[in-house]
């Protein structure tokens, strides 16, 4: 696969299209992409949220909240929740893909976004597996999948496409700080949040600005594409294979 980078992405809205991420536990939604979902709200994307567990063995003391706290983050991004109880730290690949089949029946998603591949020793374990059996069903249903970064650990990560989300920094800040349940934990501090946005932007050599980084594993554009491209000169697409 040819790399390559992207610092600036546009979304366009050729009919409503849907965004499916699918994640562990909620809050995993909002550290790497709440920028990213946020502006293709704004562009009139139908955003869906999937979350995999109900965070019942969070390190937390305060237990129970994370539905609600998920709900209050999806107002501010423009996003809908779905929400299953797989056993956290337990469920398995065939759990998540069922899942996962059961979701594109349902919603179609025009692109999934996941958590990136990592080996269990560097990150965590629902991750990986939520990862495995993602990418599974949207490799045989030929579906666009994106990877997002980790909060921690980077290990393996290697993103080919940023999204410039400086004009909707502040609400990526107020989505993160609804997970009041989480707030002790180191990555969800605000110093945390921006210094690894202002670490992608200075990957790509900017001085200013705030971005969110993803690996795209899987992409692919419709002639619909090359259309918007002619008939604008506003939009920027970074799309590769």
């Amino acid at each position: 696969m040819t790399k390559a980078m992207n610092t600036h992405l546009h979304f366009n809205n050729f009919g409503q299209r849907t965004v499916l991420t699918i994640y562990a536990h909620a809050d995993d939604e909002v550290l790497p992409a709440a920028g990213t979902l946020s502006l293709m709200s704004k562009a009139g994307w139908n955003v869906r949220c999937l979350i995999l567990t109900d965070g019942s063995l969070s390190s937390s003391s305060v237990k129970g909240t994370r539905h609600q706290e998920a709900d209050a983050a999806g107002k501010i991004i423009g996003a809908n929740y779905e929400f299953y109880a797989l056993e956290e730290c337990n469920f398995s690949t065939q759990a998540v893909i069922k899942v996962t089949e059961e979701a594109i029946e349902h919603w179609h998603p025009d692109l999934i976004i996941t958590h990136a591949p990592q080996p269990e020793k560097y990150g965590h374990r629902d991750h990986e597996v939520c990862a495995i059996a993602v990418s599974n069903v949207a490799t045989r249903k030929n579906i666009p999948l994106w990877y997002s970064a980790p909060p921690v650990f980077l290990r393996g990560f290697e993103p080919n496409f940023f999204v410039d989300i400086t004009s909707v920094i502040e609400e990526k800040i107020a989505a993160i700080g609804c997970y009041e349940s989480e707030a002790n934990k180191a990555f969800m501090q605000l110093d945390a949040i921006l210094v690894l946005s202002r670490f992608w932007a200075r990957e790509l050599g900017q001085k200013d600005g705030y971005f969110e980084a993803f690996e795209i594993s899987r992409q692919w554009v419709d002639a619909s594409f090359f259309s918007a491209i002619a008939n604008s000169n506003k939009i920027e697409y970074g799309f590769f294979s």
